[in-house]
């Protein structure tokens, strides 16, 4: 995610749910404009509160921005696709546009505009640690591996269910902490991966607790999958591998600048 939440599908359900209701504004006749602004701003910051609660007013803030942004995006893309390939089927009126299309037709604009907004988001991301290694600490039913990590700001990978950060670890690392079947550990999926070589999926499971060590200061999360992997990540003196959503995750906790925008 652009803010680097993890979400609940309960939530996102509900703040859905008020959005639907919301696009009901339509069919109220003459509605001033003064009002028409605030009622928008006070429903739109309802979702957000609803879809991630508040935090904090500075993550607050940045969630309505994030939301906003996002949706003025998806808004202009849709509007161009149905405007081209059908130019009379936009309906506005008090601030909301109905388009007039199938369900088929706006499924596919959908995944067009996410794809597109994907895209802009990972090439606009610069979030980056000060250096590369970092020690790390993964904690599971009472005991614990420690050793070293990657930072790689190409790696995004997150579960597709919760929205959680994944950290990609070598077997031999986390065989500290647990059997060599790792079916049977807390909250166990399978997590999709592609990379240019390679594709597939790796075995992952919730640890009680992973921490990172930030300038003196060890961080946790206990929001992070471990994904178990049988190969080695790459030639060095260290067996896991981090990106940008799991530093995005214990973001509110860091402090001194460790991450610049």
């Amino acid at each position: 995610m652009i803010t680097g939440h993890t979400f609940k599908a309960l939530r996102l359900l509900a703040s859905s749910l008020l959005g639907s209701l919301f696009s009901l504004m339509i069919f109220i006749e003459n509605i001033p404009l003064i009002a028409n602004i605030m009622i928008k701003i006070i429903l739109l910051s309802l979702m957000v509160f609803i879809a991630f609660g508040s935090g904090n007013i500075k993550s607050f803030i940045k969630d309505i921005s994030a939301f906003f942004l996002v949706n003025f995006g998806f808004a202009g893309i849709m509007f161009a696709l149905c405007t081209t390939l059908f130019p009379d089927s936009a309906i506005y009126k008090n601030g909301i546009v109905y388009f007039d299309i199938s369900i088929f037709t706006l499924t596919g604009g959908a995944i067009i505009c996410y794809f597109t907004l994907s895209i802009i988001s990972r090439f606009t991301k610069s979030k980056k640690p000060l250096k590369s290694i970092y020690s790390i600490k993964i904690t599971y039913n009472g005991k614990y591996a420690e050793g070293k990590a990657l930072f790689d700001s190409g790696n995004t990978l997150c579960d597709c269910f919760s929205g959680k950060p994944v950290i990609i670890a070598e077997k031999e690392f986390i065989s500290k902490i647990c059997d060599n079947d790792i079916t049977g550990m807390k909250n166990f999926r399978l997590i999709p991966f592609s990379t240019i070589a390679d594709s597939g999926a790796l075995p992952a499971f919730l640890p009680d607790k992973t921490e990172i060590f930030i300038d003196g200061k060890w961080y946790e999360s206990n929001e992070i999958y471990i994904a178990v992997t049988n190969k080695k990540i790459v030639s060095g003196e260290y067996s896991a591998l981090f990106g940008i959503p799991f530093l995005e995750t214990i973001e509110t906790k860091l402090k001194g600048g460790i991450m610049t925008v």
